[in-house]
């Protein structure tokens, strides 16, 4: 089902899929802000980036993508890298980014397990990036963490107004 979203006049597409992973159980006002974003990695998703993401609802994200859609996904107060599977599609006739996330995973914000790929609108995700790094400077394709990431702090190695993307 195609889903159109009115936010400061601009027309938004949005995607709404059973599973869609980020904003189902957002607030509207924490999905606002990510809509009126402006998109600085307009060729999110690519291999070979770390991407720093932000949101109200899940804080800062750190992702890094690999080659044949291997990701890796350092999230806040996870104790472990989540090994995920990405890949671009189009659903509805909107351009896609959908992930998989092993079965047993548990997404605290939209209260859904992982285990199928769950979809959303490319241009919502392009907006939920603030950052990026080239390669794997964590090494989370390793499975490890460097450190267990809170919710509303970033790792200082990324670039971007912190004054802006704050919890």
């Amino acid at each position: 089902m195609l889903k159109i979203l009115k936010a400061v006049g601009l027309t938004v597409p949005f995607i709404m899929i059973a599973g869609l992973v980020g904003c189902s159980n957002q607030s509207r006002p924490a999905f606002e802000d990510v809509v009126n974003r402006e998109i600085v990695f307009p060729e999110y998703p690519s291999s070979g980036w770390t991407y720093l993401s932000f949101s109200q609802a899940h804080g800062y994200q750190v992702n890094y993508l690999g080659k044949n859609g291997r990701a890796w996904l350092w999230y806040p107060g996870n104790s472990v890298v989540v090994a995920e599977e990405w890949k671009r599609d189009t659903v509805a006739g909107q351009k896609a980014v959908c992930w998989r996330h092993p079965a047993k995973s548990y997404n605290p914000v939209t209260k859904r397990y992982g285990g199928s790929f769950a979809c959303q609108s490319l241009a919502l995700s392009q907006r939920r990036i603030i950052a990026r790094l080239n390669g794997d400077p964590f090494a989370l394709s390793s499975g490890k963490i460097p450190y267990r990431l809170s919710k509303c702090t970033a790792p200082k190695e990324f670039d971007f107004d912190r004054d802006r993307f704050q919890c």
